[in-house]
């Protein structure tokens, strides 16, 4: 199934079998939202000023009370999975301010939590922002997989954004090089159990520190990239604030693939 922003009338909806992700405490606080409410498949996690790999012991279980508190509010809706960013800072303007460890301990125990409430958890990978900005856990493949293996628990799963992965795959000196570390995303795919599917701009590397999130197609992510997104046997996203004619366009590039 496929989702999208709740940006669209509910007859666009309808006519195109589209549901829609909740965003807790960002997308169900808009004033239409209760129009959306019978198109919810999806659920994702609020993450915006928390950090699980805190040195600040305050920040730190916080941001753990109000994931918990928005996992309750989410239970609401018809899901088995809700999404959540890796919610792990390691720097802040040159600053380390969270270590691996607290984060891994933070996530287990959120994952506990979850458990209870038998909702599987799907850790999204993070954008590869600028170093010298901010720095999150989990913004390369390998550390994304890493993080998965150590919190090693039952319910929780990744959730693949690829305009994420296109800031990673962006590091990297030649547009072939950026073309081919893309699909280190795709290692483990049945370690995926939600996808964020946008496009990006790797052979210019537009995507440098940039999370471009345009409509599948617009970008130029290689081809065969978006054939093995199709065939994940998960939930998709199109995660993208746009006119109802580019989804169109983008449900249009989904069916040549």
């Amino acid at each position: 199934m496929l989702l999208t922003r709740p940006c669209h009338r509910p007859e666009f909806l309808l006519a195109h079998q589209l549901g829609v992700e909740a965003h807790i405490n960002r997308y169900d606080r808009l004033p239409d939202w209760e129009q959306y409410i019978p198109f919810v498949r999806g659920v994702h996690l609020p993450y915006s000023g928390f950090n699980l790999a805190a040195f600040d012991d305050q920040l730190r279980q916080e941001s753990l009370a109000q994931l918990k508190t928005a996992l309750l509010v989410g239970r609401q809706y018809p899901v088995d999975r809700m999404v959540m960013h890796t919610v792990g800072i390691k720097s802040r303007n040159g600053e380390i301010i969270g270590d691996y460890e607290r984060l891994i301990d933070g996530l287990q125990e959120f994952a506990a939590f979850a458990a209870e409430q038998q909702i599987i958890l799907c850790l999204e990978n993070a954008v590869h922002n600028n170093p010298e900005r901010v720095q999150a856990f989990g913004n390369t493949a390998a550390e994304w997989f890493q993080i998965q293996r150590d919190v090693n628990r039952p319910n929780v799963l990744l959730t693949l954004d690829s305009s994420h992965a296109a800031t990673s795959a962006a590091l990297y000196a030649t547009a072939a090089e950026r073309e081919e570390r893309i699909f280190d995303f795709l290692a483990q795919p049945e370690l995926i159990g939600r996808l964020h599917w946008s496009d990006s701009r790797l052979r210019n590397q537009e995507a440098l520190y940039n999370d471009m999130h345009l409509v599948p197609g617009e970008g130029d992510l290689p081809r065969l990239f978006h054939q093995r997104l199709k065939q994940l046997p998960v939930i998709k996203l199109l995660e993208q604030m746009r006119p109802e004619a580019d989804v169109l366009a983008s449900l249009a590039f989904i069916d040549t693939l």
